[in-house]
């Protein structure tokens, strides 16, 4: 064992509250962005009373790594005073938090290399898992608790700046769809989609296009907030060329409202439809259209399959647009260009913090 690592057993102990009451309300589930989020089991006949609870301070982890991308689903209860959860999850708990601080094991558990950790150590046949013998095991640094303190509050510090700068980016994508709106109420007749916009079709192997930037559905995150982050293929996959300041938008369950403004170029896959401007000085309002919750809705109304439904492409762009007149055009270009440009500025930052975040992880081991 390194120098100064500990064992994490001597610090945790297993908790086993079951749900006596029967409570049906706050279930959840762990991602594998390592946090709480709402189960989306099916309840229907369930015995609530077989669910676990758990406390804030507790942690929750899911035992199976196998189907999970080569990652381990653990989370730390903060933004409730309790919830349910799984009865096939491991609940624990550190014995003192005098000696080691659940937030400072939390940042130990969100380094990628634990998630590597944790699928060696995995074992079973038909479900690989991490079991607690093997979680007991597990070795850390335990520096001093005002060490640890001053870790989980520069990371705090850093994640609260995150949360800020998307907070502001959010506000002025509502603020934009407010300009959109305004100007569109004063419009007195309408085009259809097709007028401003095309599908890109431009295909070529993705080891050609000269862009490491890969996109698919699994990557473009719900409520229209972007990417997570660029995802992989295969060098020899057939992809979609796109370009900045097209507009992609996953046509699979329209319904979780995905979309990019891309911000490079790259290529997608042929679940995202790509939407690129017959002309520059549409770019903007292409991307306000687009963003509308009606866009949406619209494109819904026209889907094809029940399970998985799939937009219409013919129907998506007949569309009705609003027609903006030229002097209507500029003004909203000009408004727009400016919300952009703080936004990217905020972006930029944002990846820099994240980088910060990253490398502060990295220091743990050392």
């Amino acid at each position: 064992m390194k120098e100064g690592y500990r064992l994490l057993g001597d610090f945790i102990r297993q908790v086993d509250v079951r749900n006596t009451d029967g409570k049906e309300e706050n279930l959840l589930g762990v991602s594998v962005q390592k946090v709480f989020i709402p189960s989306i089991a099916n309840t229907v006949g369930t015995d609530f009373t077989k669910y676990k609870v758990v406390k804030r301070g507790q942690f929750t982890y899911i035992p199976d790594t196998s189907r999970r991308g080569d990652k381990i689903g653990i989370a730390l209860l903060s933004d409730y005073d309790e919830g349910l959860v799984s009865n096939i999850y491991t609940d624990f708990e550190v014995k003192d938090e005098n000696e080691l601080l659940p937030e400072y094991l939390m940042l130990w558990f969100s380094r990628p290399e634990f998630d590597r950790y944790a699928r060696f150590k995995s074992h079973g046949s038909v479900r690989e898992i991490m079991d607690w013998d093997e979680m007991c095991k597990v070795e850390l640094p335990v520096p001093s608790i005002d060490k640890q303190r001053s870790i989980v509050k520069a990371y705090q510090t850093i994640t609260e700046r995150i949360e800020l700068k998307r907070r502001i980016n959010d506000n002025l994508a509502e603020y934009l769809k407010y300009i959109y709106f305004e100007q569109a109420q004063t419009a007195s007749e309408t085009l259809s989609l097709s007028a401003i916009c095309k599908y890109v079709s431009d295909k070529a192997i993705f080891s050609q296009i000269g862009s490491a930037v890969y996109i698919s559905t699994e990557n473009i995150l719900p409520d229209k907030q972007g990417i997570s982050s660029f995802g992989t293929t295969s060098p020899s996959e057939r992809v979609t060329y796109f370009h900045a300041e097209d507009v992609l938008v996953s046509n699979i369950r329209p319904y979780f409202k995905k979309m990019w403004f891309a911000t490079t170029a790259g290529g997608c896959n042929a679940d995202v439809l790509c939407f690129r401007a017959l002309d520059r000085k549409y770019s903007y309002l292409l991307k306000s259209i687009i963003y509308q919750d009606s866009f949406f809705d619209y494109v819904m109304s026209g889907a094809k399959g029940t399970k998985m439904p799939r937009g219409d492409k013919t129907h998506i762009m007949q569309y009705q647009i609003p027609r903006f007149s030229e002097s209507q055009l500029n003004k909203f270009n000009s408004l727009a260009s400016t919300i952009e440009r703080n936004q990217a500025q905020n972006r930029r930052e944002i990846s820099t913090l994240e980088n910060t975040k990253e490398m502060l992880l990295a220091t743990l081991s050392r």
